[in-house]
């Protein structure tokens, strides 16, 4: 039911885009900075597509994508492999990604943790997953029906206090 309604509130609300793009500058594969000519409709963080690479990126301006050192750009994303691209390729985001291209980025960073970082980029990411399910793309049902919404963080609410009770050893009576 989750999944249905983050699907349909997305698309309804239309925060569902597809967009792209062309690279103003040469990208080989190791660059962690994608420099494009705009990125109007595009989401942070979220995965674009470069001819078959698909990068997953957490940082964006006007006209680049980025990572941040928590938070970094993972070329080769969804077992794709990170190459070169010319100047002139055409940037789009990945059809299909209607769920949650957070969530997408955060399972990137999750595969590719590694380095220095690794414990607090993947710790971040999985936080961020979490969390990502204790908020529903509702909004578009209007304040007459934000009851739904109130019901939703109460039970959210509920699953994390169990869940913390759980992990501290306590037992529900």
């Amino acid at each position: 039911m989750f999944i249905i309604v983050c699907i349909a509130g997305s698309v309804v609300q239309g925060s569902v885009q597809f967009s792209s793009t062309v690279l103003t500058a040469s990208v080989n594969s190791t660059d962690t900075t994608i420099t494009v000519g705009d990125t109007t409709g595009f989401s942070a963080p979220g995965v674009i597509v470069i001819d078959d690479e698909r990068i997953a990126y957490s940082h964006l301006t006007t006209t680049t994508f980025s990572g941040k050192l928590a938070q970094p750009i993972v070329r080769g994303a969804d077992s794709t492999t990170a190459v070169s691209h010319n100047l002139g390729a055409t940037v789009r985001t990945v059809e299909g990604l209607m769920l949650n291209t957070s969530m997408t980025y955060n399972i990137a960073v999750m595969a590719d943790a590694s380095g220095t970082w690794a414990a607090v980029t993947f710790a971040l990411a999985l936080l961020r997953i979490i969390g990502s399910f204790l908020v529903l793309p509702i909004g578009f049902l209007g304040t007459d029906l934000m009851i739904v919404g109130v019901l939703w963080y109460a039970m959210a609410a509920g699953m994390l206090i169990s869940m913390a009770m759980a992990l501290a050893g306590m037992r529900r009576v």
